[in-house]
């Protein structure tokens, strides 16, 4: 699933959750660094309630309604996808969604399974995508809940705070400011572990393996889309 939104969720779980991993911990430092103006009593409030916000999307209700509203997933309950899922899973209750920007047939939370955009735009039902559901399904079957969504709702602060600079910052500045924030990160780093403040280093840490991740996916979907423009080029 190359050149997707950052809400996609990948095929592999313990991947999906390393690559969210660092922005999940900024997003809950930048709360509850937030949350501490408020006062010691509003503040925890606003903490734990953003906490228990991101474990009730591990809920049916709450995966719902994070896949319709927050991820633009769309109901696709007349599909061939349903049809499969009906016939893979008969007598339980599993969501059929529509996943904008994606590619391929995935699991998501433990009561979802979606097909991408690209693939019903695609319109070929290949064996691929059928293997592919038959995959999805049968890890909703064992009771697996993915983590992933759980984890973008804690990530929900940096994620903002990135798009926000993202959007006033010209595109070929980018470069500069990722190399300026990483070597800048780096040192401080250094400072804290220097000054015995280990947290602070840990978020710094997780700042650069943030943007390490931003860079190889970045990587990734620049080479998957020159892979996907060689076969059209080669067939025109």
């Amino acid at each position: 699933m190359d050149d997707c939104r950052w809400w996609t969720v990948a095929r592999d779980v313990t991947a999906g959750v390393a690559r969210r991993l660092p922005s999940a911990l900024i997003g809950t430092a930048m709360l509850v660094t937030f949350a501490g103006i408020l006062g010691p009593t509003w503040g925890a409030a606003v903490a734990l309630g953003w906490l228990a916000a991101g474990a009730l999307v591990l809920t049916r209700p709450g995966e719902r309604l994070a896949a319709t509203t927050v991820m633009r997933y769309r109901p696709a309950p007349q599909s061939w996808l349903a049809a499969d899922v009906r016939q893979l899973a008969p007598g339980r209750r599993i969501d059929v969604y529509v996943a904008p920007k994606a590619t391929g047939v995935f699991a998501l939370g433990g009561h979802t399974v979606a097909i991408g955009e690209r693939s019903v735009d695609a319109g070929t039902r290949t064996a691929a995508l059928q293997a592919a559901a038959r995959s999805a399904v049968a890890e909703l079957r064992a009771g697996r809940t993915r983590p992933e969504l759980a984890m973008g709702w804690w990530s929900g602060p940096w994620l903002f705070a990135k798009l926000t600079a993202g959007a006033f910052l010209p595109p070929r500045w980018y470069p500069f400011f990722r190399l300026f924030g990483s070597v800048m990160v780096g040192m401080s780093v250094v400072t804290c572990l220097g000054h015995g403040q280990p947290v602070a280093a840990g978020l710094g840490v997780c700042l650069l393996a943030d943007l390490a991740l931003d860079y190889l996916g970045r990587r990734r979907a620049g080479a998957a889309a020159r892979r996907r423009t060689v076969p059209s080029l080669a067939r025109a």
